[in-house]
């Protein structure tokens, strides 16, 4: 058992969901409807973290706050809705561990602030350096963070969701060799190319790279291995973790196997593409430039103005694509610092093959189909419309990329 957990919490629906969050992350949970009831408990069996509201009746958060700091060092976490910075501030000052607001966390993010609790109580490290393997001081890359540090010492599988480029490989390994299966080797499946006579990796840990480009068999295969290491409970198992395009989570978008599906959803990490955290791009390229120029032996880093103008471009094949641009910078570079000149004039020569051009064309179309045929309840006269294209050619295209009208609807 990964340790206890007191909830306290007036409102019945959410305590109870986060109670089977916590349970399903190992944890033993106790739950309260107030600062009355959660003291008795406390007193009752002193649990390794406190997650309790901030507004309740009878005895709120801040009382039961104050009564667990006279007696104990316990870690408490106190949520609320209506979270505010004096609010934040107040509760820090009393003795708080963590003070978040309900309205902007995810329930799975609570689990991932309550092994953090844990681990530093134990004296275990959560995930060194982190920040500067999964960079990004944005709000939602705080989130992913966060989650990854819940998500890496259990035994469960984990879906990194997000687009081409944007790092699903990294958080992968970072899971791995921070987690519950760092030990061994981490053994990683092309799903576009698996074939069931292949069999399963011998190692500690399994990737599943494009688990939505597995095949009908595939599915079938890695269904059965799966549901063989959820009946051990994960454990005396292969770490299984998997990546997908963000289409993965959109239900009716392809036929897909009833289990495999489900279970990996379960415990998801969603990366955001480029594009939708500008604000992170210098940071990002800042410890590109760092690794390298480490491998190449060089102390280099961007200037100012060099920082400013990858932050200003568009990377439609996110980190990938900006880490191409930067290992030319880094080479090419003669001084210490990479000034604009240099990647503004690389960028000149940074045009994509026709090869790519091609592959990200027909991922977009297939995605304008997906998501056209989805909004028309699979009706093909009105995804025509919509596409500006005549039935026998999103025919054509449905054909073109293997997707079921059925699942469409």
């Amino acid at each position: 058992m990964t340790g206890t957990v007191l909830v306290v919490d007036d409102h019945a629906r959410p305590r109870r969901a986060l109670a089977a969050e916590l349970e399903d992350a190992g944890f033993a949970v106790t739950q309260a409807s107030d600062g009355v009831e959660g003291w008795e408990e406390f007193c009752r069996d002193e649990p390794d973290v406190v997650v309790t509201d901030l507004v309740m009746p009878r005895s709120d958060g801040h009382e039961l706050l104050t009564r667990i700091r006279r007696r104990s060092d316990v870690p408490v976490i106190l949520f609320s809705a209506r979270g505010s910075m004096e609010a934040a501030v107040s509760a820090l000052k009393a003795g708080a561990d963590d003070f978040v607001s309900s309205a902007d966390m995810e329930v799975e993010d609570l689990v991932g602030l309550v092994h953090t609790a844990v681990a530093e109580r134990n004296g275990r490290p959560t995930l060194p350096d982190l920040d500067r393997r999964i960079a990004g001081s944005s709000r939602v890359m705080q989130r992913v963070r966060s989650r990854m540090m819940g998500l890496a010492p259990l035994p469960t599988p984990v879906l990194v969701i997000g687009e081409e480029g944007t790092g699903r490989d990294a958080v992968v390994h970072a899971l791995h060799e921070l987690g519950s299966s760092g030990h061994g080797v981490l053994a990683t499946v092309d799903c576009s190319a698996f074939e069931p006579a292949m069999g399963a990796p011998d190692a500690a840990a399994v990737y599943l790279d494009g688990v939505d480009c597995l095949s009908a068999e595939g599915q079938s295969f890695w269904a059965a291995r799966l549901q063989a290491y959820e009946a051990r409970q994960f454990r005396e198992a292969p770490r299984v973790f998997a990546s997908s395009h963000p289409l993965f989570r959109l239900l009716s978008q392809m036929p897909f196997h009833d289990y495999l599906r489900p279970l990996l959803m379960r415990f998801p990490v969603e990366l955001p593409p480029l594009r939708e955290r500008s604000q992170d791009v210098p940071e990002i390229a800042d410890v590109l430039v760092e690794k390298i120029a480490r491998s190449m032996g060089r102390q280099t880093e961007l200037s100012p103005s060099a920082r400013e103008f990858v932050r200003a471009q568009v990377w439609p094949r996110n980190i990938r694509q900006l880490e191409q641009l930067l290992e030319r910078a880094v080479a090419f570079c003669r001084e210490r610092q990479i000034r604009r000149a240099l990647p503004a004039e690389l960028m000149g020569d940074f045009g994509e093959s026709l090869e790519t051009i091609r592959k990200h064309h027909g991922l977009r179309e297939r995605d304008d189909l997906i998501e056209t045929l989805q909004a028309t309840g699979g009706n093909v006269s009105r995804t025509a419309e919509h596409l500006g294209k005549s039935r026998g050619a999103v025919y054509r295209l449905i054909e073109k990329h293997g997707i079921s009208l059925t699942s469409a609807r």
